[in-house]
Formats: C-alpha cells, sequence, structure tokens
C-alpha cells in the first residue's frame, strides 16, 4: 500500500470515530480561532498551527489504539510506527501507574526554632489537612510534611502536601491548598510564607512502561547493537540527554494533541534523569533471558484528563476521544508508551539505517 492509499484509509477511520462537527473542527479551517484563543491566553496576536499526525496500531495493555502526535518534527511519527511495530507483533507494551499525587512545597523562613517548628507543623498535620480539603470535594490531601533545607541564604523550613489530584493535571487544587494553609503554618511556626506552588517533578505521580521483543523478531545484531547504544547513554549525559529527547519527542506529541502542559512534564523528566547526582536514561534496554531484547521506561508523568485546556480546546477534546483514555493515569500510560516506542524506533534506525533516514 503506498502512503497515499495509508494516508486515506487513516482519514477514513478518523470520518468513521467522528461526528461531521467534530470533523469540520479538526479540519485547519475551523479549529481554533483567534477569538477563542484570546480567552485562553493573553496578549494573543495570531495562531501558530502544529501538524497531527496519526499512528494506528499501537498495542498498550492489550489495547489497540490509534494515537494523535502533535508535532513539527519530521520524522517522530515514523520513528513511533517503527517501534511499534516491532513490539505490536509480541504483545505490545504493558505499562502501570502508581496513584495520582501531586506534591505542593510552602517555603517558611524565618522561623527562630527550625526543629520545634516542624514538631508542630508535624503534631497539627491532621487539622492541617482537614482544612486543605475544604478546597475540593473530591480531589483530597492525603498526607503532610515538613522538613528544614539548608541553603545559601541560611536554613528554611519547607511543608510539603500530597494531592490525589484524580484525573486533573492538579496544578490549581495543589496551589490552592497551599495557599490555605499558609496562614496556620505561619502560626504554628513564627515564620513567614515566602511562596506556596506545586512541584512539577512529580516524584508520586510515576509511569512504567515495559516492552520484550522475543529473540528472532529483531536481527541479533541489531539487538546487540541497541543495547550497546543504551549503555552509551548509561554512561554519558551527552548520549542520555539526546536519548531522552527521542522519548520525549513521543511523550510531548501525545500531551500536546491532548491539550496537556508539555513544559511541565519535560521539567519533571530531566529533574528525575538527575535524581542520582548525574544524567541518566529515562529508559533502559538489555538482553533478555532468551536473548531477546527488553526495554523499560520509568518517568514522572502529571497529566489530566478534566479541567483547563483539556476541556477547553476543542480539538484536544477530539483527540481524547480518539485515544479512548479512561483517565490521567489512562493517558500517562498511553504517552509513556508512545515515547518508549519512539524511543525503540530511533534507537534501531539509527544502529542499522544510520542518522540520515531519521531525517
Amino acid at each position: 500500500m503506498s502512503s497515499e492509499e495509508n494516508l486515506v484509509r487513516l482519514r477514513r477511520r478518523l470520518l468513521e470515530r467522528l461526528t461531521p462537527e467534530e470533523v469540520e473542527v479538526f479540519s485547519s479551517k475551523a479549529g481554533l480561532s483567534v477569538e477563542y484563543a484570546d480567552m485562553l491566553r493573553e496578549n494573543v496576536l495570531g495562531l501558530f498551527h502544529v501538524p497531527i499526525g496519526i499512528v494506528e496500531g499501537v498495542v498498550v495493555n492489550g489495547r489497540v489504539l490509534l494515537i494523535p502526535l502533535a508535532i513539527e518534527e519530521r520524522g517522530v511519527v515514523e520513528m513511533v510506527i517503527r517501534g511499534a511495530d516491532l513490539v505490536a507483533g509480541c504483545g505490545g507494551f504493558t505499562a502501570e501507574s502508581t496513584d495520582q499525587i501531586m506534591i505542593g512545597q510552602i517555603q517558611v523562613v524565618g522561623v527562630g526554632d527550625l526543629e520545634e517548628g516542624i514538631c508542630r507543623v508535624s503534631s497539627e498535620r491532621d487539622n492541617l489537612l482537614l482544612e486543605a480539603n475544604t478546597v475540593s470535594a473530591t480531589r483530597r490531601a492525603v498526607d503532610l510534611k515538613a522538613r528544614r533545607l539548608n541553603t545559601e541564604t541560611g536554613p528554611m523550613l519547607i511543608v510539603e502536601i500530597y494531592v490525589d489530584v484524580k484525573d486533573s493535571m492538579g496544578a490549581n487544587v495543589v496551589n490552592s491548598m497551599c495557599e490555605m494553609i499558609s496562614s496556620a503554618i505561619e502560626g504554628l511556626t513564627g515564620g513567614r510564607v515566602n511562596m506556596a506552588i506545586l512541584t512539577n517533578l512529580s516524584s508520586k505521580r510515576m509511569v512504567k512502561v515495559q516492552a520484550r521483543i522475543p529473540n528472532g523478531r529483531i536481527d541479533g545484531e541489531a539487538v546487540e547493537r541497541i543495547v550497546k547504544a543504551s549503555a552509551f547513554a548509561e554512561a554519558d549525559p551527552y548520549r542520555a540527554v539526546t536519548h531522552n529527547k527521542g522519548i520525549m519527542n513521543g511523550v510531548s506529541a501525545v500531551l500536546l494533541a491532548t491539550g496537556n502542559d508539555t513544559r511541565a512534564v519535560e521539567a519533571g523528566a530531566h529533574a528525575y534523569a538527575s535524581l542520582g547526582g548525574a544524567y541518566k536514561p529515562l529508559s533502559i534496554w538489555t538482553r533478555g533471558v532468551d536473548g531477546g531484547l527488553v526495554g523499560t521506561l520509568e518517568m514522572p508523568l502529571s497529566v489530566g484528563t478534566v479541567g483547563g485546556v483539556v476541556n477547553s480546546h476543542p480539538i484536544a477534546r477530539i483527540n481524547l476521544k480518539l485515544l479512548g483514555v479512561e483517565g490521567a493515569a489512562d493517558l500517562g500510560q498511553i504517552a509513556a508508551s508512545v515515547g518508549l516506542a519512539a524511543n525503540l524506533g530511533a534507537l534501531y534506525t539509527l544502529v542499522t539505517e544510520g542518522v540520515k533516514s531519521i531525517q
């Protein structure tokens, strides 16, 4: 089948899944007007259009998915297709998530006795959580901790609140909870709250994806080359950052297509890659016991399927419908699986055909 025939077939599949009104919105003529964009953001002067490519046949936890990717870079869609095809015949990607917990941080300065301040905050943990939980009826603060932090400007007290944000990205509710309890924390510590905001290093909101390709599915020499390429990334941060960029090509394209905050996820991913003191790859490829290839990706992923741009951007709503997501955890697992597919497709191409075939 030619590329043109395949594109026609894909467009027919979209027509089967969308209403005529959604098809009209999905077109470049009716997607997002300047007037509507002005309601989303400040000082809107115009629109910058990003192509949306479609990848079919990505298998995640046994489901065969149609994936919309919003990205301007040539070759990314092809790398996702290659990686997904290599894995699809072997059961696809298996993915799992932790709870959808986001962390808010309250910085308290000018505390006379830090240890006493920590004890007082800890003793009032339950009451502080009760106060925080007046903010939302569904998204709940589930824990709160206080710690000392030594800085160049002197020691300070950091209070962290842990919030189950359900299917939202969670920034607004976490920030509101931090503001809600700030006065009480000042009263308990005798200090001054300097700032209060969530962290985008969502280490309590993790996704893990694995792909297993049995011996014989890929040429043995190619398997060995991919394993050595992965070892290169593990040992060298200059290679690791490009390795991770390839992962984020897939992840961010899914998030942009669904109206999610790509910058927050990218910042969290790169911070997580550095937590051990050296910048490391988010995915690792090794030989399986049968001589095949095993890839594992683990990263923080804070995404939402409700609220904000996700609900207000017309094309984001349509793309979520195409994905058929069941909630934020499901979307995170899909995005991470696409990231691992992009990573595999790029590595396989690099060690066989070379970089020119990607461009």
